[in-house]
């Protein structure tokens, strides 16, 4: 079975970037993984990495809204 990892950035990521998350998430993973990478430019920066029902959210604008979570 091959699992799938979405990788969502504001801009294109380098093929080093695709390379260490292709690394990251194949040591994972021990069956066959398919990579789909998006492009998002709401997400202002960073990444949102989608693994099955894992979200890694490291995006700027998530990082605006918890900021202003904690401030009100």
């Amino acid at each position: 079975m091959t699992e799938k990892v979405c990788v969502f950035s504001a801009k294109p990521l380098t093929e080093k970037d695709r390379l260490r998350i292709e690394k990251i998430f194949g040591k994972k993973h021990s069956n066959a993984v398919e990579y789909e990478y998006r492009i998002d430019t709401a997400l202002l920066g960073g990444l949102l990495i989608i693994d099955g029902n894992d979200y890694y959210d490291s995006t700027v604008s998530s990082r605006l809204a918890k900021m202003k979570r904690n401030l009100s």
